[in-house]
């Protein structure tokens, strides 16, 4: 698993060049091209932050890299600055760099965000649903065919009856 602070040193490194790319009047492709790798490494930090840590073996001791205080530090530094670089982000939209394509630009921006995000989690429901319906079905086969052989079975144990009593 990335460390946290190594996402969010990444998402700064980019978010720079974005500074850099806008300031010099770069091509809006190129622009959205950084803003493109600033979001990924936005959501690899965000997805370090939300990640449960794996719960280790019983046999396995238990150490930790760092202290609870210092875990907390990071994990805070780390969303607030997050926070900063979306504010700057839309300062630029508003009124920097790329006022151009103004407030719906970034309306636009969000709300094809957004929508994204909605249809990935509806992506992971599914498949979770299918998952449990894919266990379920497999299940009742299993039941339905080991109920079948037990029927089998017992036609044959009682033609071998019928058959021994003549």
């Amino acid at each position: 698993m990335i460390d946290p602070i190594t996402a969010l040193a990444t998402a700064n490194a980019v978010f720079q060049g974005i500074k850099t790319a806008v300031n010099y009047g770069k091509e809006a492709q190129e622009v959205f091209s950084q803003l493109g790798k600033w979001a990924s490494a936005v959501e690899d930090v965000k997805f370090c932050l939300t990640q449960e840590e794996e719960k280790p073996s019983i046999f396995k001791k238990i150490t930790y890299k760092k202290s609870a205080t210092a875990e907390a530090f990071d994990e805070l530094a780390a969303r607030q600055r997050i926070k900063e670089m979306e504010k700057e982000l839309k300062h630029m939209f508003y009124w920097g760099e790329l006022h151009h394509l103004g407030a719906d630009g970034y309306k636009q921006l969000i709300q094809i965000r957004r929508s994204i995000q909605r249809k990935r989690e509806q992506e992971v429901y599914q498949q979770i649903r299918k998952r449990k319906e894919l266990i379920y079905n497999s299940s009742m086969l299993s039941v339905i065919a080991i109920m079948g052989m037990v029927l089998w079975w017992l036609i044959q144990f009682l033609i071998d009856s019928v058959k021994g009593i003549q």
